[in-house]
């Protein structure tokens, strides 16, 4: 908020009056675009896993066996670049939300969807090893070893960790779709324009006593600092917002009175 030292007159606070309500009727709610990035990731995901099964169903060659293997090395590849080019599109989407006052919503999805970028990474550092391994336990005979068996053929372990992994993140995923789309369909306020969340705010913030600083009241002091931190930095950019609608109106007032003696 902006705080003056001297109280404004009728007139002034009349002029100010036309130009904050309507800067904050043009204001309306922005719905959050991350499913088609997300849906991108999601799908490939899935794409990768089928295509994994095709290379064992219609590529059953022998001769082939070791191809598949490399070619679905160089997808999960691709797989882990794409995923980390939607989390940092999804960071800046969500960024943009936080700062627009969404601090609730903020908080439930944003941890979850990031959450397919390290289970990737992770993926991606157990298939080095496993290639690893592989080499090394297989070192002259490799071209030997793809074909010696049907099962337990290198191209089979990496399936089934993909398979493993499309488990885990496609979940996460389709809750994170059905949170955003539940999220624009309601047109939700901003956190600090409701007062339910305001209120339950300041009753977990101040112990109602004489003390001074926080107060447990069952909620974790972590999540309660982060949305102090929240909330003051969206003050300060409302702050600045309403500063600059200020000086617009200060510098158009010398201009209409000039206008208005001639």
């Amino acid at each position: 908020a902006v705080f003056f030292q001297s109280p404004l007159n009728m007139d002034e606070e009349e002029s100010f009056q036309p130009i904050l309500t309507s800067q904050e009727e043009g204001e309306h709610f922005q719905k959050l675009d991350t499913i088609p990035i997300v849906s991108v990731s999601l799908l490939f995901g899935v794409s990768l896993e089928i295509v994994g099964i095709l290379f064992l169903s219609v590529w059953p060659e022998e001769e082939n066996k070791c191809d598949t293997y490399f070619i679905y090395l160089y997808l999960h590849c691709v797989y882990w670049l794409i995923v980390m080019l939607t989390d940092h599109l999804v960071k800046r989407k969500h960024f943009k939300l936080r700062i627009r006052g969404y601090f609730n919503f903020y908080q439930v999805t944003y941890r979850k969807i990031r959450a397919p970028l390290f289970i990737v990474s992770l993926w991606t550092v157990c298939y080095l090893l496993l290639a690893v391994i592989l080499h090394h336990t297989h070192k002259v005979d490799y071209e030997q070893y793809c074909h010696a068996s049907e099962w337990f053929t290198p191209l089979n372990y990496i399936l089934l960790l993909t398979t493993l992994e499309v488990v885990i993140i496609v979940p996460v995923y389709i809750y994170y779709i059905k949170a955003v789309l539940m999220f624009n369909r309601w047109c939700p306020l901003p956190d600090v324009a409701q007062e339910d969340w305001l209120s339950s705010f300041n009753q977990n913030s101040y112990s109602g006593s004489n003390e001074v600083g926080y107060h447990s009241r069952g909620i974790n002091l972590e999540e309660l600092l982060e949305k102090q931190a929240d909330l003051i930095k969206y003050l300060k950019i409302s702050n600045a917002k309403l500063c600059k609608r200020i000086l617009l109106m200060t510098t158009a007032r010398p201009v209409q009175e000039v206008s208005g003696d001639v």
